[in-house]
């Protein structure tokens, strides 16, 4: 499958849900809706409380990120699947979290943001970007699937897949505990999937305020789509393509 296709993750699958008052509010897992009626339904409703209510939307994305992409709010150790055949590459830019490395609150940052606390720029320093990544790419399209857990993930990947001087055993940990900018990453592994192959596992790694799965699609050479069909986002809607 050439095109990406379907969701990353069990389209069933109950996310995570924002609660409570702006100041004091949290994730309440498994209370949001399944991940396709989201996607579908909500993301691109005109209510920003409503489409960034189990995640963030493109245009949420666009205004802080300057980019197109979506992110689903899972528990971490959630299967992550390719949507598209192609060579995966499993990166890192960093294992730590960025909310955590810096001790700042990240309460502002759940679902629609406060914006009179949730600056652009939080951090003193890089904001670790994807975190751990993996990128499929073929000839015609690129998805990416960020902020995995390093350590399930690399228990999934075949031996044969890293790359020289990196091994389910090395001490990732401890090289790529600081934090780096986000276009500086590594690559660890390299193996081809086809859609539906296992990629990895969510997590919170990076500059990521809720343990979630942020995930993007591009035509070769070209920019960021939008995976959901909010309005005023060209080529869009590849979730539900088939």
């Amino acid at each position: 499958m050439i095109e990406p296709v379907g969701f990353p993750i069990d389209p069933s699958l109950r996310l995570g849900l924002v609660v409570g008052e702006v100041g004091s509010r949290r994730i309440e897992w498994g209370a949001g809706p399944d991940a396709l009626s989201y996607s579908r339904d909500d993301q691109p409703a005109a209510d920003p409380d409503r489409a960034n209510r189990s995640g963030w939307n493109c245009r949420t994305h666009w205004e802080y990120e300057a980019q197109a992409a979506v992110d689903w709010f899972v528990p971490e150790g959630t299967p992550i699947y390719s949507t598209m055949d192609g060579l995966a590459t499993l990166s890192i830019v960093t294992v730590s979290n960025a909310f955590e490395y810096y001790g700042a609150d990240r309460e502002a940052y759940l679902g629609n943001p406060d914006r009179s606390r949730a600056p652009v720029v939080p951090f003193p320093g890089p904001g670790g970007g994807k975190g751990v990544f993996v990128t499929v790419v073929n000839d015609s399209f690129s998805t990416e699937y960020g902020h995995l857990n390093l350590e399930l993930t690399v228990e999934s990947v075949d031996p044969a897949a890293f790359l020289p001087g990196y091994s389910a055993g090395f001490d990732y940990a401890s090289a790529f505990a600081a934090m780096r900018d986000f276009r500086v990453f590594t690559p660890i592994a390299r193996w081809n999937v086809q859609r539906g192959d296992l990629l990895g596992y969510s997590g919170n790694t990076g500059y990521s305020e809720v343990p979630h799965l942020h995930y993007t699609v591009r035509r070769a050479g070209g920019p960021l789509l939008c995976p959901t069909a909010e309005a005023g986002f060209p080529d869009s809607g590849w979730l539900f393509r088939d």
